[in-house]
């Protein structure tokens, strides 16, 4: 087997907003540029099932609503400059459509044929704890109530503070997150200063808060660089017949030396049979020597207590086209 990192990315509302001249756009429903980069990095580089796109529900909703607000200002507006240039010679009377134009019902077909075209993973606070994310909430509140944070208002709405939090409410009670190694929140705002020590003390595990989409796409290709370049290798490392070297090389292994003392080895596990791939320089014919690292948990007992050390296999491939194996050498001594 192999373990890459699980990356999950959340996505604020403010980093899914599309506009068009400037405003909130509403006669269409799709998720901004910041969105679309992160979404095709991923895609294209394969990475679709280790780095997971997270959406809350409510920042979807919130979405909705302000196209909503927005096809309402537009509308007023649009009556107002009508009236006044109804007796402009050589303007033509303009009037609205007959009827009236349910927005709010356009706008969620449009919402639910995007939504049901990607593979998201959405947030929602669920009814059995809204009572503890409104405690949550509170709590927050009172703590700091000076800053509010996430609650500080910004932006054109008046709501924002409050839509702000419940978005990362949703984060902070997705059950789902002990599944990642890695989580990314990305916002467009600096209202979530200092939540990570939050997240942290909750989940055990770090956030990284960015506002910049480009930053999200650095971070992932530093995390998952070698097994893009390297992807032959390590589809390669994840075949039945590497995986049978590795086992039958171990097997005749009884022996680990660690600081000079022998253990007995009782058993043996492939914890990542392709963690890096290295390539080493051509030598004299050319010929360019691949390196596979892979992770082995030894098993072995010291003065009664069971142990556990990881060991780090470094398996020789020919070159990439024949991928003949040449050998194996650890980084502690088995024999």
């Amino acid at each position: 087997m192999s373990y890459k990192l699980k990356t999950l990315i959340v996505f604020d509302t403010n980093s899914l907003r599309s506009t068009e001249a400037g405003e909130v756009a509403y006669s269409t429903f799709y998720f901004g540029r910041p969105f679309q980069a992160i979404e095709e990095f991923i895609t294209e580089n394969k990475l679709t099932e280790d780095v997971q796109i997270a959406i809350p529900t409510w920042a979807i909703e919130e979405l909705k609503d302000q196209k909503q607000r927005q096809y309402k200002t537009d509308i007023e507006a649009f009556q107002k400059l009508s009236i006044r240039l109804s007796g402009i010679p050589d303007i033509p009377e303009i009037k609205l459509p007959e009827g009236q134009f349910d927005c709010a019902a356009y706008v969620e077909g449009k919402a639910l044929e995007y939504l049901d075209s990607k593979k998201i993973m959405l947030l929602e606070i669920k009814e059995e704890i809204a009572n503890t994310v409104l405690q949550s909430m509170m709590k927050r509140v009172m703590k700091d109530e000076s800053k509010k944070k996430p609650f500080s208002h910004s932006g054109k709405f008046k709501d924002a503070g409050f839509k702000d939090n419940i978005v990362w409410e949703s984060l902070m009670h997705f059950e789902g997150l002990t599944d990642y190694d890695k989580v990314i929140f990305l916002t467009k705002d600096g209202d979530y200063k200092n939540c990570e020590i939050e997240f942290k003390a909750k989940w055990q595990k770090h956030i990284t808060i960015l506002q910049d989409e480009n930053n999200v796409l650095v971070d992932i290709q530093k995390d998952y660089d070698n097994y893009i370049k390297e992807r032959v290798i390590h589809d390669f490392a994840q075949t039945e017949y590497f995986t049978d070297y590795l086992k039958d090389d171990l097997k005749v292994k009884t022996i680990i030396v660690i600081e000079d003392e022998e253990y007995k080895i009782e058993n043996f596990a492939i914890v990542d049979s392709c963690k890096n791939v290295d390539r080493m320089l051509p030598n004299e014919e050319e010929v360019e020597n691949i390196t596979i690292l892979s992770k082995i948990a030894i098993h072995f007992t010291n003065k009664g207590e069971k142990k556990i050390q990881i060991v780090e296999a470094s398996t020789t491939l020919e070159d990439e086209e024949t991928k003949e194996i040449v050998s194996t050498e650890y980084n502690f001594e088995l024999k």
